[in-house]
């Protein structure tokens, strides 16, 4: 049975920008919201999302728990939707690059990634079979609008010579 992921905006945009946004699709079956999708088109500067990548509109009572997180400063509604749908379809994932957001789901008891998370689990189960790649696709990822510190770059870097030695 394959995985059922939920994503943020972050990942689908700094994935894009990066040109690994294919790892996405390897994780399982992706979903997003319908502000996720809204602020992937409007940040991405009008790219549509990966065929692949199925919209779920929230049920009422989902949207109102989000607007009310939102409304509460607990995150933003991206985040919010985000979150909502990982609990209204029971995902095993919800892979976001906020760091608020990070922390207000795994409070929650959901299982978080990001995206250097997405590219090291990608070398992990081996979708990426090339080390120069993986170190590629990282570098890339550091160069896309994702904020991520040198100490996070340094130990993926670590993790995929790990992964391959």
């Amino acid at each position: 049975m394959k995985r059922i992921v939920v994503c943020d905006t972050g990942p689908l945009l700094h994935l894009s920008e990066a040109g690994a946004v294919h790892l996405l699709a390897e994780m399982g079956n992706v979903y997003v919201p319908p502000l996720v999708a809204v602020e992937f088109k409007v940040n991405s500067q009008g790219w549509n999302l990966p065929h692949w990548v199925t919209e779920v509109g929230l049920d009422r009572h989902i949207r109102e728990k989000a607007e009310s997180w939102v409304q509460t400063n607990q995150v933003d509604g991206g985040e919010a939707e985000a979150i909502g749908l990982v609990l209204q379809i029971r995902a095993n994932w919800l892979l976001t690059d906020d760091a608020k957001a990070r922390q207000f789901a795994e409070s929650l008891g959901l299982e978080v990634h990001g995206s250097v998370g997405v590219l090291l689990w990608n070398v992990a189960t081996g979708h990426i079979d090339d080390k120069r790649t993986a170190h590629q696709l990282l570098n890339d990822l550091a160069k896309s609008s994702l904020w991520v510190s040198e100490r996070v770059v340094n130990a993926a870097r670590k993790a995929i010579d790990s992964l391959f030695d």
